[in-house]
């Protein structure tokens, strides 16, 4: 389905919220059924020096909540949420 794709440039940033490396690795998979290669993916531990424009996408134990980042000022993150994957 088309519409259940990501449309992103560079890099895909997936912060991992404090998730275990074996949800982290389920996000992957799950991504990848979504166009994301997973070469493209870095998982971050902490939500800083994300660029502006990118995709990022958060871990969350029942979903992954996909966002565009609109701005990054001193630290802040602004990233309007796009759409959720289940998990």
């Amino acid at each position: 389905m088309e519409e259940d794709r990501i449309e992103y440039t560079g890099k895909v940033y997936v912060y991992s919220s404090g998730m275990p490396a074996d949800h982290v690795q389920l996000a992957k998979e799950k991504l990848g059924e979504y166009g994301v290669n997973e070469g493209d993916i870095e998982v971050i531990e902490v939500p800083e020096g994300v660029p502006e424009g990118c995709i990022m996408v958060t871990v969350w134990p029942h979903y992954l909540s996909v966002a565009k980042v609109k701005r990054v000022r001193q630290g802040s993150i602004y990233a309007p949420q796009l759409f959720n994957i289940q998990m």
